[in-house]
């Protein structure tokens, strides 16, 4: 392969791990610049037990957050009631409903054959890895390890796709 054609998949390459990273805004009491290590480090996987142990100490969603976490999920999924399928299924309704299970949208027999019934802990497990947590699933997303987004992003997705009872 010439040089510049090279250069071209390897551009390409890189705007798709982008697109798919764990890169997210990070807002820590003790000042930006700490939240700006914070967030290298969570970027490349490196956080540390102290980063962990604040996130866990945050109790309370943000879910302003939770909503920019989604805007890795919304080219893929939609939470509204009645929204149709896109690359991945419509998420309205999910928790206590059993994975692969919405109507009209073709699921990978992994997940099929997976048992799953969402919950927030599996939802949670989902989100930080679905490639580990399905083993064979056809969802390409990497996952987002920091906890506190995940639990920001669960809580946004929960709150905008619950069904009434």
């Amino acid at each position: 392969m010439n040089k510049p054609m090279l250069i071209l998949i390897n551009l390409l390459l890189l705007a798709g791990i982008a697109a798919c990273g764990e890169k997210s805004t990070v807002k820590m009491a003790e000042g930006p610049h700490e939240n700006t290590l914070l967030h290298a480090d969570i970027e490349h996987g490196n956080a540390t037990d102290d980063a962990e142990e604040h996130y866990e100490s945050s109790s309370a969603p943000d879910l302003a957050n939770g909503r920019r976490q989604f805007s890795k999920c919304k080219v893929c999924h939609t939470v509204l009631k009645g929204g149709r399928h896109k690359v991945g299924p419509n998420l309205y309704g999910i928790l206590g409903r059993p994975a692969a299970s919405t109507a009209g949208f073709r699921y990978s027999s992994a997940l099929k054959n997976a048992g799953i019934v969402w919950d927030e802990a599996k939802l949670d497990q989902w989100i930080r890895s679905p490639r580990n947590t399905v083993p064979g699933t056809s969802m390409s997303f990497i996952g987002i390890r920091d906890e506190k987004s995940r639990g920001d992003l669960l809580a946004y997705v929960l709150k905008e796709s619950a069904a009434p009872d």
